[in-house]
């Protein structure tokens, strides 16, 4: 080979290190530690929130964005409810960083009649939510509350009347907003405990909206593996996030508040569960991770969850890994757009 076949060939060598190199870089400047990046697909903001901490706090532990829901319900002078505006205030301050959803998690839902009949409160919320989405500001709708269980915080009294919440999510106000999501190309979030009968219910909904993304969080209701993978199976307009599953202390993740026999864990002390391993590794394209701390006084726990998610993760194949982590969650919110 000549002199100018050589340096061309440690020319083309020099580029491929300097890529590799670079590409580690960025890599390492991206989730500020090296590791692999994660969107938490279940955040919430109330007037309480730290904003300055909340972003330290995810830039300490690889955290790139966050799916921001404000929880409207109150919770103790130390623990003061938020708003859609607060939520957008957030995601205006680190653009970016936190993506606005028209919160669902609201006291004027509390009570069935009003999903089954919606009153003049709940009409003019319809209203006011189709603004919001039509701005452009706003890249889904929830949660919403359709059956949780009550909890007492330690910094409360007493655990609120909006606490324990039985829903019916076959119900003319689900049916509405099915129907603005889908005209708005934006998915619905709700809480809804796996009873049986709701999931039977949830199914007709799933059917009769083929058009509507719905996540279901917490594992999809903390339900067993085979109800989830029968309705993941069933309804390719179902996804899941794992709001709060992976605890290392006190969460959903540990079967807090209370366990009834259609629902289960999916990890314990860091260890995925096999059956909830393959689950995942079936339809590595239908759940997204989420941190869920939704009061102010327990964002002590943060650094922990994340840790605990970035445990079970690393359980999975790298690509599943890396749809779970992160991918799922921008393309199931158009966080591109």
């Amino acid at each position: 080979m000549s002199i100018g076949g050589m340096r061309m060939v440690w020319q083309m060598i020099a580029v491929n290190l300097l890529a590799l190199v670079l590409s580690t870089a960025y890599a390492d400047e991206s989730t500020g530690s090296g590791r692999f990046p994660i969107v938490d697909a279940h955040g919430h903001i109330g007037a309480s929130f730290n904003m300055t901490k909340i972003l330290e706090d995810m830039d300490k532990n690889g955290v790139s964005k966050q799916i921001v829901m404000a929880r409207a319900y109150p919770g103790g002078d130390s623990d003061l409810p938020g708003d859609d505006q607060l939520a957008l205030k957030l995601a205006e301050t680190y653009p970016g960083r936190f993506y606005p959803l028209v919160g669902m998690q609201l006291p004027m839902l509390t009570g069935a009649h009003k999903w089954n009949t919606p009153d003049t409160d709940v009409e003019s919320l319809i209203r006011l939510t189709e603004r919001k989405l039509a701005s452009g500001k706003f890249f889904g709708i929830g949660e919403f509350i359709v059956r949780h269980w009550a909890y007492l915080p330690v910094w409360a009294h007493s655990p609120g009347e909006h606490a324990e919440q039985d829903n019916p999510i076959y119900s003319e106000l689900m049916r509405r907003f099915s129907v603005l999501a889908a005209e708005y190309d934006v998915p619905m979030v709700l809480h809804m405990e796996g009873y049986p009968t709701l999931v039977e219910d949830f199914s007709k909904l799933l059917e009769e909206n083929p058009g509507t993304r719905y996540v279901w969080a917490h594992n999809c209701g903390r339900s067993k593996a085979a109800v989830v993978r029968t309705m993941l199976s069933r309804h390719q307009n179902l996804f899941c996030d794992l709001g709060g599953m992976t605890s290392e202390v006190i969460g959903y993740g540990t079967g807090w508040p209370r366990k009834e026999e259609f629902t289960t864990l999916i990890e314990q002390s860091g260890v995925l569960f096999p059956e909830m391993k393959s689950l995942y590794e079936e339809f590595p394209d239908r759940f997204m991770v989420g941190i869920d701390v939704a009061h102010a006084p327990a964002w002590r726990i943060y650094d922990g969850r994340v840790r605990r998610t970035r445990e079970v993760l690393e359980q999975l194949s790298p690509e599943t890994r890396a749809k779970m982590a992160e991918r799922n969650a921008i393309r199931i919110y158009k966080l591109s757009r």
